[in-house]
C-alpha cells in the first residue's frame, strides 16, 4: 500500500481519470468518487452506469464522463475492475489499479496496484488507504464508500469482518445512519423486487447430477442482484440473463460445493459455453459475468448443456 499511496500523491491535481468498469455499480462509483475528490480528478465509465447507482450520483451531485477520451488525461486509475472485457474499448495502455476481486487479469499490466482479493469491496480498500494516510473523509465521501460496501456485500448478506467494521467507522465519523445509505436504493427498490420475483417465478429449474440449477431472464437491468437472489433461494447454480437492445448480459453464481467436490470454476464454465466470446468473460470461482451480443435464449440453453457435460465428466 505504501508504494501505491506514494504514487497516488504524485498525481494529485495532475489531470487524472478514475475509470470504472462498464455498467458501473455503487462500489465502483463510490470508490471512484472518493479518489476523484482527493485527486481533483474526473470519473469515467465506458458506456453506462448501473441503474441502482444513479441515486448515489444524484445525491452526490456529481457527473460521470461516458466514453472518456483517454488521450485527454495524463493519468488513469482503474477501479473495481478485474478484466479488460469490463472496460470494453476504454482499455488504457498505462494505468494504476485498485481492486478486490479474487481473480484479476489486469494486475500484471498495472504500473502500480492496491489489490486485496479477500476484501469484500473496492470501497473498503480506498478507506483503508485514506485512513492510513490521514486523508480527510467528509460526509459525501463517507456516504459514497458506504454505498459501495453495501452494494458489494448485497446489503450485508455476505462480507468479511473489515467490511462491517469499515461501514460502522464511516457511519460514526460522518454522523450517518444505515437508513441514509439504504435510502439511496429506495427509488427503484419496489420495481426491482417485483422484477426479481417475476424472474424467479419464470425460472427454469433443472437438476443435474443432484445439483439444483435455476436459469432465467430478467427485464430490468439488475441481473447480478437477481442471480444472487436465486442463489440465496437455494440454487446450487443461478444463471440470469438480460437483454439491452443488441447487447446481452449474463450473471452466474456457483455454490462452493461445486468447487470443492467437482472442481468447477464459474468463469471457466462460461468460457466453455458455445457461442460465447471467452475474451468477454470475467469473474472467479464463485461468480462470472458476460456482456456481448448474441441470442440470449440460445446461450442460456448452452449454459445448461455445458453444465450437463461438465458434471457428467466429474461424476
Amino acid at each position: 500500500m505504501d508504494l501505491f499511496l506514494q504514487r497516488l500523491v504524485t498525481i494529485q491535481g495532475a489531470n487524472a481519470l478514475i475509470l470504472c468498469h462498464d455498467h458501473a455499480d455503487s462500489d465502483a462509483v463510490g470508490a471512484a468518487y472518493a479518489l476523484a475528490k482527493y485527486l481533483d480528478g474526473t470519473i469515467g465509465v465506458p458506456k453506462r452506469v448501473a441503474a441502482h447507482a444513479k441515486g448515489l450520483l444524484d445525491t452526490l451531485r456529481t457527473t460521470i464522463v461516458i466514453q472518456p477520451d483517454l488521450s485527454n488525461f495524463q493519468h488513469v486509475i482503474v477501479v473495481d475492475t478485474a478484466n479488460a472485457a469490463q472496460l470494453t474499448d476504454c482499455m488504457p495502455a498505462k494505468f494504476l489499479l485498485i481492486d478486490h476481486h479474487p481473480t484479476n487479469t489486469l494486475l500484471h499490466a498495472a504500473e502500480s496496484a492496491l489489490y486485496d482479493g479477500t476484501a469484500s469491496s473496492t470501497s473498503q480498500l480506498v478507506y483503508r488507504m485514506f485512513k492510513k494516510a490521514g486523508i480527510p473523509i467528509d460526509r459525501d465521501v463517507a456516504l459514497a464508500l458506504c454505498a459501495g460496501i453495501m452494494t458489494d456485500t448485497i446489503n450485508f448478506h455476505k462480507g468479511d469482518a473489515e467490511a462491517f467494521q469499515t461501514f460502522g467507522e464511516l457511519l460514526e465519523a460522518a454522523k450517518l445512519t444505515y437508513e441514509d445509505v439504504q435510502s439511496l436504493y429506495v427509488v427503484d427498490e419496489r420495481k426491482d423486487r417485483k422484477a426479481i420475483i417475476q424472474a424467479a417465478l419464470q425460472a427454469r429449474h433443472v437438476e443435474i447430477e443432484g445439483y439444483e440449477i435455476l436459469v432465467t431472464q430478467i427485464h430490468t437491468n439488475i441481473p447480478t442482484f437477481a442471480a444472487r437472489a436465486l442463489f440465496d433461494l437455494g440454487a446450487d447454480v443461478s444463471v440470469v440473463g438480460y437483454t439491452n437492445q443488441s447487447d446481452i448480459e449474463i450473471r452466474m453464481y456457483l455454490r462452493h460445493d461445486l468447487i470443492e467436490q467437482c472442481g468447477l470454476h464459474a468463469a471457466d464454465i462460461l468460457k466453455r459455453v458455445k457461442d460465447i466470446d471467452t475474451k468477454l468473460v470475467w469473474g472467479y470461482s464463485l461468480f462470472a459475468g458476460y456482456r456481448s451480443q448474441g441470442n440470449l435464449d440460445g446461450i442460456l440453453q448452452s449454459v445448461l448443456d455445458t453444465f450437463q457435460e461438465v458434471l457428467a465428466e466429474r461424476s
